[in-house]
């Protein structure tokens, strides 16, 4: 059973960051065409269809009983802060360098899961942790110019992230991913329709092709909330956020496919650390399943 839910917690992870690539990638192809408000005003929207029905065939009249929360609140916080600061961050920046920014946020859950999850970080993980930083580090070098706004809006987002990532893993252990996931589009959506009503000159109407893409970065979306959340059910945090490295090098490649963003040998060296560091966790955490799995 350990091994087994170990194998779905990372299986989950993968599929996470498949879905966040191309999300972000979406996102870069809408950046100049709406504002913010509108594209997270639509992307709660279109979100929450899949959710809904997840939910309601999961958990039928309790799809929205949640027991945390206080932490629910602080994830929605966590949540909005986060997503917003990413959509700004990718706008204006390369897609590769905002993923690796966003992925920083390991370095605060590392530092924070042993005094507010009481997780056991052992020096392997630690290593390999610091290993795909300093791969990020040649991957984006973001500080070898100046500090520009979009950058810093990356590391905020990277903070947020950490707290999400911690809450998640709270929530997880007394709540239903699903309900989690659909709360917090729920309230996102509400929260970003008061807004518009509040600045009703920052809502877009989109064209038809925005409006696909809309569709598509809120299906996307949903997905990554379930099975990024349902990833911690069976994971501890440091480990999934670990396993998100593999977004790095796989929005370097997209954004060289669709945008013509080419990285330097620098950044593909940066890459190669990253995936090396991944898949070391990946081999850590199955061999540890299976010794596990052995002794019961």
């Amino acid at each position: 059973m350990i091994f087994s839910a170990q194998i779905m917690g990372v299986l989950l992870t993968l599929a996470a960051v498949c879905f966040g690539v191309i999300t972000g990638g979406i996102v870069k192809m809408l950046s100049g065409d709406l504002s913010l408000l509108s594209m997270l005003f639509y992307r709660f929207l279109f979100s929450l269809p899949i959710l809904f029905i997840v939910a309601w065939r999961v958990r039928g009249r309790d799809m929205l009983r949640i027991t945390q929360r206080r932490t629910m609140v602080v994830r929605v916080m966590f949540g909005m802060a986060g997503i917003t600061f990413w959509f700004l961050s990718v706008r204006n920046i390369p897609l590769g360098q905002a993923t690796a920014l966003f992925q920083s946020s390991v370095l605060f859950i590392t530092l924070a899961s042993p005094l507010l999850l009481s997780e056991k970080v052992g020096i392997y993980r630690t290593m390999a942790v610091i290993v795909g930083l300093l791969g990020i580090i040649l991957l984006t070098d973001p500080f070898s110019q100046s500090v520009t706004p979009a950058v810093i809006f990356g590391l905020c987002a990277a903070i947020a992230g950490a707290g999400l990532s911690i809450t998640l893993r709270k929530l997880g252990k007394g709540d239903q991913p699903v309900t989690v996931a659909f709360v917090y589009n729920s309230c996102g959506f509400i929260v970003a329709s008061m807004l518009l009503l509040l600045l009703p000159s920052q809502f877009s109407l989109p064209t038809a092709k925005e409006a696909m893409l809309l569709v598509a970065l809120g299906m996307f979306s949903s997905l990554l909330q379930l099975s990024f959340t349902t990833a911690y059910r069976f994971s501890e945090a440091v480990v999934v956020a670990s396993l998100r490295y593999l977004q790095v090098p796989l929005a370097g490649i997209y954004g060289f496919l669709l945008f013509s963003e080419v990285p330097t040998i620098i950044q593909l060296c940066g890459m190669v650390v990253v995936v090396s560091s991944c898949m070391f966790i990946i081999w850590r955490e199955f061999t540890i399943s299976k010794h596990q799995s052995s002794a019961h």
